[in-house]
């Protein structure tokens, strides 16, 4: 798995585009090895991919919440070819230490040409831009086969 982060407290916007191309081309550059390997073209196949978004905390995480789930995901909700969308906020570990991350979310997808083919869409296109609007703690993208 490789990660990415496509914002952080001291990002700008206009690097975002650049930042998410190199993710998905990695995803690109790891779908050329996957299918070199023997079985896990069948293995991809048979249980897809998935890419999770790790959001650090954010500096006011009402108003995180309140974004993230009156504008963010419904816009995700609407994007075809997603096969499955999972959440999850952050607990503070059995020890007590705050989490490492505040909120994870994962889009999972049947395959790797399906994961690109929809990350590729101007919808999704925007989904990722708006990412900015919201996670004032940083964002990064890992993307991986599910086993």
């Amino acid at each position: 798995m490789k990660g990415e982060t496509i914002m952080s407290e001291n990002s700008i916007s206009s690097g975002l585009g650049r930042r998410v191309a190199l993710v998905l081309g990695l995803g690109a550059g790891a779908a050329l090895v996957m299918g070199t390997m023997p079985g896990a073209a069948a293995a991809t196949r048979a249980k897809g991919v998935k890419l999770t978004v790790l959001y650090g905390t954010p500096k006011d995480p009402a108003a995180f919440e309140k974004y993230y789930a009156g504008t963010h995901m419904p816009m995700v909700y609407k994007i075809k070819g997603i096969r499955h969308i999972e959440l999850a906020k952050g607990l503070p570990g059995p020890d007590g230490k705050p989490p490492a991350y505040y909120r994870v979310t994962e889009l999972w997808f049947s395959n790797m040409k399906k994961m690109l083919s929809v990350t590729a869409t101007p919808a999704f296109q925007k989904i990722v831009a708006d990412v900015p609007n919201f996670a004032t703690g940083g964002a990064t993208i890992v993307t991986g086969q599910i086993e």
